[in-house]
């Protein structure tokens, strides 16, 4: 199976020997669709019967997917949510509208869909589309590790990308291996093994590495891959992000002196390390305050993370976020309909 020439089929997609599910009947295939993705709108537009077929290997983080729908069809899911879903047709083409990312793809190029926007898809007659859907965790941690997202920031993905050549040619080899050797019977994804894993962690880069984002060049070019210090020391922070470490701590962990901590600190972000570790126990109270309980009290999320000053912690939260963090718990429960706080 070449990717960039394939003739696929309904009867002969790729992976055939790990179909999730075939139906000419639409409701079945929504419902089939909806289990693994998203609850969505999907409607028959071209004169093609429908011939909805799905094959599927899943990993730990990201699954990859072969799918048609035979007929012209739209896809309206809305919001993904929880997952990006990078897409290459290997016959055909898709159109698609992701909020502000719209762009065509097929013919040798590709997309990814991010999760925060409204989006909606026309495939064409006999599209065969080549999908990895990935956990929007997961991917934003790679992003963190491996390019410098800073924390907080979001990750969005824009238009379309020519993968015929270079790096996206070398990312679609991937993929194709990882699909051959499924067909071969042998799932090289998931079951917590030291190749999976890798493997896995290999296409997340992969796609960061081959589809245009919002993120500048220099983080892919002149910084490179994230150096162990300041990869170990924010793996330290997260997990310490209400106990109160001091840099000695942090550096401790990394197993440096706190002046190199800091020199790679300053020169990977500009920051120092207990700037970042601010940043990240603001990220945190943002997302305890936007999924809120009915027990979620500002000054209970604040003290926990280390803002015992009240009004320097709403200070800060409303600099990063546009907002106060009382502003966030209250929108937060009128969203779920959890009343007062």
């Amino acid at each position: 199976m070449d990717l960039f020439h394939s003739t696929a089929n309904i009867s002969t997609l790729p992976m055939s020997n790990h179909a999730l599910f075939a139906s000419y009947d639409i409701d079945e295939a929504r419902a089939e669709v909806a289990e693994v993705y998203c609850d969505h709108r999907l409607e028959i537009m071209g004169q093609q019967r429908f011939a909805a077929q799905h094959n599927r290997i899943s990993g730990t983080d990201l699954s990859v997917n072969v799918m048609t729908y035979g007929a012209k069809t739209l896809i309206s899911p809305g919001a993904l949510e929880d997952f990006y879903l990078f897409q290459f047709p290997v016959r055909g083409h898709a159109s698609i509208n992701n909020g502000a990312n719209q762009h065509d793809i097929g013919g040798g190029t590709s997309g990814v869909i991010n999760p925060e926007a409204q989006t909606t898809m026309i495939w064409s007659e006999c599209c065969v589309q080549v999908m990895i859907q990935i956990e929007k965790r997961a991917l934003i941690e790679v992003a963190r590790a491996e390019i410098g997202l800073p924390a907080g920031a979001t990750l969005q993905f824009a238009g379309a990308n020519d993968v015929r050549s270079g790096e996206g040619k070398a990312f679609l080899g991937i993929v194709n291996y990882v699909m051959k050797e499924a067909e071969r019977g042998d799932v090289l994804l998931g079951g917590g093994t030291l190749l999976s894993k890798q493997l896995e962690r290999t296409l997340l880069v992969g796609l960061l590495q081959t589809q245009s984002h919002n993120l500048p060049d220099v983080s892919l070019g002149q910084t490179g891959p994230m150096p162990r210090i300041i990869r170990t020391a924010e793996s330290y922070m997260r997990e310490h992000l209400r106990a109160p470490i001091m840099i000695e701590d942090i550096a401790g962990a990394a197993g440096t002196s706190v002046r190199n901590l800091q020199g790679a600190f300053r020169t990977r972000y500009g920051r120092s390390p207990m700037t970042v570790l601010r940043d990240l126990r603001l990220e945190q109270a943002w997302e305890e305050l936007s999924n809120p309980s009915q027990e979620t009290r500002v000054t209970g999320v604040a003290a926990e993370l280390g803002f015992f000053h009240f009004g320097r912690f709403a200070e800060i939260y409303r600099k990063k976020y546009g907002c106060t963090p009382v502003e966030t718990l209250r929108a937060a429960h009128r969203m779920d309909g959890a009343g007062s706080f």
